[in-house]
């Protein structure tokens, strides 16, 4: 449906030349005019063509300012301005926190680690390097190898909530330290990304749904305004026995930290009721190894090879950072379609030969399909 207030120039500016053609004899004898106007060229026609931008452009502005005044439509600011009203702020960004080991080869001796030591990541697909700084000083005792130290990523948002493995560099020299690895217990407290519009309208509708009582969208909603979670899973069905409530976390690294759940735990006791039996908690990670070989017709193949495993592991973040591949949500099954799909938008692609997985896999209601390993290679097909 068209709304009113909207006219493209060219509407505007027939509108004018007609009125002044239906009006001109009539100004001209009412001595406003001195004589009839030339609107093909000079300046009368310059001043038409400048007056009609300028109405042009206040019909933009006004469009802007309609579709600003409604939640649905409103963007940035101004729907931050609209959830202020009903007392839900957006979530800010956060950063990374967690643990990793510092490792050597001996024994002997006491080896000491200062804060603020600096250690990294290899470069990943898109070629982005993540760094994480200790956050407190930590000794290596005599007689033993491995130490465990808190660290903070450098940066805020959600790319730091690296899987295990993924940190294994150190950028500042540690004197008697050989190696520095993060396990797949290591992360306590997850980093965000700045929440997006979608996010926070969807927050401030299920805000106005609070009225109707304490229903499954009053519990998504107090979860959903946890900064960290991304998804929320209500299952209302009786999952324990009569009249229980279970609510399912996802977080920003997936599979939710103590420290998350902790989080929205806090929340949901101060709002729910004395007597409602709810349980927060996490789902149970599924772990997918994908490893295939794609094989290929055109292009680079390292710029292939980089693209598919971006759009693929985009599956397992939330939001995407790809905007054509949804991620995962809690109960929804990995298919062979779906990674097909992800992988073949990639130009230059011919076929792909499946080591793992091989078949769809099925996820439970209360499961998130989680990313444990990934491998692609590629072959040059023998023919186009």
């Amino acid at each position: 449906m068209s709304i009113p207030i909207s006219k493209t120039l060219d509407e505007i500016r027939t509108e004018l030349y007609d009125r002044i053609n239906d009006v001109q004899d009539e100004y001209a004898a009412k001595g406003w005019l001195p004589n009839r106007l030339s609107l093909n060229k000079g300046v009368a026609r310059g001043l038409i063509e400048i007056w009609a931008w300028g109405l042009y452009q206040l019909y933009q502005f006004l469009m802007t300012i309609f579709s600003q005044a409604f939640p649905e439509t409103a963007t940035g600011l101004w729907l931050d301005l609209h959830c202020s009203m009903v007392d839900v702020s957006r979530k800010a960004t956060t950063k990374a926190k967690g643990n990793v080991w510092f490792m050597r080869t001996g024994s002997t001796g006491n080896v000491s680690i200062p804060a603020g030591r600096i250690v990294k990541t290899k470069p990943d697909g898109e070629g982005n390097i993540y760094r994480f700084v200790t956050t407190e000083s930590a000794v290596l005792p005599d007689g033993g190898t491995e130490v465990s130290v808190a660290v903070e990523s450098e940066e805020y948002g959600q790319g730091a909530n690296v899987t295990a493995g993924q940190i294994s560099e150190i950028s500042t020299t540690i004197p008697g330290v050989d190696s520095v690895e993060n396990r797949s217990d290591w992360l306590e407290s997850e980093g965000a990304d700045a929440e997006t519009d979608d996010r926070l309208r969807e927050r401030y509708s299920l805000k106005w749904m609070e009225n109707n009582g304490v229903t499954k969208y009053a519990y998504m909603s107090w979860a959903l305004g946890v900064t960290g979670v991304v998804a929320v899973k209500i299952a209302d069905q009786h999952p324990r026995g009569q009249g229980t409530v279970d609510i399912i976390i996802k977080g920003t690294a997936g599979i939710p930290t103590q420290d998350l759940l902790d989080s929205v735990e806090t929340v949901i006791a101060g709002k729910a009721p004395i007597n409602d039996d709810y349980l927060v908690k996490a789902p149970t990670g599924l772990n997918v190894t994908i490893d295939a070989e794609l094989e290929l017709v055109s292009g680079s193949e390292s710029g292939i090879l980089a693209d598919a495993e971006n759009r693929l592991r985009a599956m397992f973040e939330d939001p995407s950072p790809v905007p054509d591949v949804n991620p995962l949500q809690i109960g929804e099954d990995l298919t062979m379609d779906r990674l097909v799909s992800v992988i073949m938008a990639v130009e230059g692609i011919k076929k792909i030969n499946w080591t793992s997985p091989i078949a769809d896999i099925q996820v439970d209601d209360d499961d998130l399909a989680v990313l444990n390993s990934l491998n692609l290679t590629a072959t040059w097909s023998s023919e186009e």
